[in-house]
C-alpha cells in the first residue's frame, strides 16, 4: 500500500510539473542571459519581457522588426511604422516621458534612446522600480546589434529567430552595398538637418557612415561636436557638391538662395531629399535612404521632386513621378524600382 501510495504521489507531481511547464511555454516565458545596456550599466533582467514600453519611433520600429509587437504596449510620439504601431498608447514626446501614462500600462520594460530620452527621465523611471534598457545606434553595424538585444530581452529566438534572420538580411544588404560603391569617386556633401538654426552632423553618426557608404564626404566630418550649427561662412570655406536634407524640410527658395548660394551643389542644382523617416530613424529602413543617397550622389543634375527651384521634375528614367507635388515622400527610379 505504502509504496503505491508513493507511486501515486509521484504521478501528481508529475502532472503538476507538466502543466506548469505547459503554461511557461504558453506565455514565452524565457530565462534572459546577464546584459549591459549601451550605457554601459548591469542589468538583472531575469526573464523575457512582456509588457515593452518604447521611448523613440526608432526604437519602436526595431521591436516590430524583431517580431516582438505583441509584447509592446506603449511607444512614443510619432512611432507611425509599421502600420499597427499608431494604435498603441503614447507615452512620451519631445519634451518628455508621462509618467503617469506610463506607470498606467504597467511595463516590465522601457526602451530608451541613448542622446534622445533625458537622463532624468530614466533615473526617475528606475526610481520607480522600472526596468530601463537603454540602446544606442551610432553606426550602422548597430542596428543588427540593437535587434539581436532586443530579441534577447523578448525572448525571441527561443520562439521563431525572428531578430535573427532579420539582422543577417541586414547584414547582407549592407554588404552589397558596399561592394557596389567601392570605387565611386568621392563626392563632397553637406546633410541638412535643419534650417533654422542650419544644423548639421560629424563623421560619428550613422547618417554620415551612410553618406560615405555611397562614396560621399561628409564636409564636416572633422569637427568635434556631434550635431553642430555651422556657420555659412565655413560651409563656403569647406563646399559641397551635393546637399541632402530630409523630405520633411519645407522647401524654402528665398532661404535656400540666402543660405546655398556660392555652393558648387546650389550652382548645378543638386539639391535632392530622402526620405526624412528611413534616414533620420536607425533601424532596418535606414538601407532604403542608402539607396536614395547613392542614387543621387551617382547624378549630374536635378532628378527628384525637391529642387531649387521648388518643382517636380521628370525622372530620368522610364518612370516618372506624376504625384510628385503632391506626397513629399515620393522618389522615382529608386532602389525600388518603382514610386512610392
Amino acid at each position: 500500500m505504502a509504496s503505491r501510495g508513493v507511486r501515486l504521489v509521484c504521478a501528481v507531481s508529475f502532472l503538476v510539473l507538466v502543466v506548469m511547464m505547459r503554461s511557461t511555454a504558453a506565455v514565452e516565458f524565457w530565462p534572459v542571459p546577464p546584459m549591459y545596456d549601451d550605457a554601459g550599466r548591469p542589468k538583472a533582467i531575469t526573464y523575457s519581457a512582456k509588457r515593452i514600453i518604447t521611448l523613440a519611433p526608432s526604437l519602436t520600429e526595431l521591436v516590430y522588426a524583431a517580431g516582438a509587437h505583441g509584447q509592446l504596449v506603449g511607444v512614443s510620439a510619432y512611432s507611425n511604422f509599421p502600420e499597427g504601431a499608431t494604435d498603441k498608447p503614447q507615452v512620451a514626446d519631445a519634451t518628455g516621458v508621462s509618467i503617469e501614462a506610463l506607470l498606467a500600462l504597467q511595463p516590465d520594460l522601457v526602451l530608451a534612446w541613448k542622446g534622445g530620452t533625458r537622463p532624468a527621465d530614466i533615473a526617475r523611471l528606475e526610481s520607480l522600480g522600472l526596468n530601463v534598457f537603454v540602446i544606442d545606434i551610432r553606426w550602422l553595424a548597430d542596428v543588427p546589434r540593437a535587434l539581436r538585444t532586443i530579441g534577447k530581452l523578448t525572448g525571441r529566438p527561443n520562439i521563431d529567430n525572428t531578430p535573427e534572420r532579420v539582422s543577417v538580411t541586414f547584414e547582407s544588404k549592407l554588404q552589397m552595398l558596399q561592394m557596389a560603391n567601392k570605387d565611386k569617386a568621392p563626392v563632397r556633401v553637406f546633410f541638412e538637418i535643419s534650417q533654422m538654426p542650419l544644423m548639421t552632423i560629424n563623421g560619428q553618426h550613422f547618417i554620415s557612415e551612410t553618406i560615405k557608404l555611397c562614396g560621399g564626404v561628409n564636409v564636416f566630418s572633422d569637427v568635434a561636436q556631434v550635431v553642430l550649427e555651422p556657420s555659412r561662412e565655413a560651409l563656403l570655406q569647406r563646399g559641397a557638391d551635393v546637399i541632402l536634407r530630409p523630405a520633411s524640410i519645407h522647401n524654402d527658395v528665398a532661404r535656400d538662395k540666402a543660405l546655398y548660394s556660392g555652393l558648387a551643389a546650389y550652382g548645378s542644382n543638386r539639391v535632392y531629399a530622402v526620405n526624412a523617416d528611413w534616414i533620420l530613424r536607425p533601424g532596418p529602413r535606414v538601407l532604403l535612404a542608402a539607396g536614395e543617397i547613392c542614387k543621387a550622389l551617382d547624378l549630374r543634375g536635378p532628378v527628384w521632386l525637391w529642387t531649387r527651384d521648388n518643382l517636380a521634375l521628370k525622372a530620368s528614367s522610364p518612370h516618372e513621378c506624376a504625384d510628385s507635388w503632391q506626397n513629399a515622400a515620393c522618389l522615382c527610379w529608386s532602389i525600388l524600382g518603382r514610386c512610392r
